[in-house]
This record gives structure tokens, sequence and C-alpha cells, in this order.
């Protein structure tokens, strides 16, 4: 009974360390990634401004290639967010037109780039003249990400560690107190009184038949005589 209840308490506490472990591992991937849209709406906010600029321009007769203020707005809001690598406008046709980096100007952009965030400018017509792109650099993301997790596993380590030890005292009491039950009901004298005074009714009945059956044996061997 004792390996029985030991190996129980072990299955247990494993149990329980690995409930832990997958609650910390689901609430890292939750806030990692709360994290990144975090950080993502931020430049979304930004994109969002920088295209309603193109568009008001627009709206006053002025085409996308001749807003050359945009140039020193995209710069400013570039030194704003060390994370970005760019801000770039792109027209309609996929030509970078103006850029916070200068060596990107007149390159063609991808249709679909990865960590970017993008916000369509449109004209009075609803006709898309552009397109404003923050390239952010996904290394400072993750870099935050992994730091979001190293904090939550510090504090993971103690609980998961505490879970064990929890469940196996709580797990050893109970074994200690379900073993000083077996004994106090294997030992008549803990019994309630009215298991003894039962237990006592059984015992005289049994003499009583036992004390029958031996008189009538020993008639039968008298007669026999």
């Amino acid at each position: 009974m004792t390996r029985t209840a030991l190996w129980l308490i072990g299955v247990f506490a494993l149990i329980a360390a690995a409930c832990v472990a997958f609650g910390a591992y689901f609430s890292s991937v939750t806030l990692v990634n709360a994290y990144r849209s975090a950080v993502e709406s931020r430049f979304a906010v930004t994109a969002e401004r920088l295209a309603g600029v193109v568009e008001r321009a627009a709206s006053l007769g002025i085409a996308l290639p001749a807003q050359a203020t945009l140039a020193g707005v995209l710069e400013r809001e570039a030194r704003i967010e060390p994370s970005l690598r760019s801000i770039d406008l792109v027209d309609e046709r996929g030509v970078v037109v103006f850029s916070s980096d200068a060596g990107r100007i007149g390159a063609s952009f991808e249709r679909a780039p990865a960590s970017t965030v993008r916000r369509t400018a449109r004209n009075d017509l609803d006709a898309p003249i552009g397109q404003v792109v923050m390239r952010y650099d996904p290394q400072v993301l993750d870099a935050g990400g992994a730091a979001l997790r190293a904090d939550l596993w510090q504090v993971t380590w103690p609980a998961l560690i505490g879970a064990c030890c929890a469940t196996i005292v709580v797990g050893l009491l109970l074994a200690m107190s379900l073993r000083r039950a077996a004994r106090r009901a294997a030992d008549p004298a803990h019994w309630p009184v009215a298991a003894r005074s039962a237990l006592a009714e059984a015992d005289a009945a049994h003499a009583f038949l036992d004390d029958g059956t031996t008189d009538g044996g020993g008639t039968a061997r008298k007669d026999g005589r």
C-alpha cells in the first residue's frame, strides 16, 4: 500500500507540474501575440496619419510625386520609433516615391512584404493613389517577446516547484491519514459504541451456535453408545 501511495503521489505531482507548465506556455504565447499586436497597432496609427497627409494634399490637387515635404515628415516619424527600418511611400505602380531611407527611393516594392504595416491612401474618388508602408525590424519585436517570456518563466518556475511540493505534502498527509484510519478500522477498540455492541452480539451468537453444535455432537455420541 505504501508503494502504491508513493507512486500515486508522484503521478499527481507530475500532473500538477504539467498543468502549470502548459498554463505558462499558453500564457507566454498569448502575451507575445498581444505585444506584437500592440506594436503593430502603434505603427498602424502612424501609417494612418501619414496616409491622411497624402490624401489631404491630393484633395488640393497636389499629385503624389510633387509632395516633396513628405520626405522630411517620413524621416522625422522614423526617428521617433527605433524599431522601424524605414517608412516608404509607394505609388500605385509599386515604386517607392519617398522614403525615410533615401537609398530606397525608386526601388520596386514587394506586393506582400513581411514585417510591414501598410495603409492605402486614396483620392476623393476613392481610387488608390499610393501606400504608406512601415517596415519594422522583426528582431526587435522578437527581442521584446523573448524578454516577456523570460519574465513570465521567472514567475513560473517557483510556481511549478511550489505546486509539486504542495502536491507531495498533501499526498503524504492524506496517505498518513488513510493509514491511521485503516489501523483504527482494524482495531475494534476504536469503533463506535454501536459497532462494538453489534460485534459483541455477533460474537455471542457465534459462541451460542458453537456451544449448541458441541452439545448436539456429544449427545449424538452418547446415543450411539
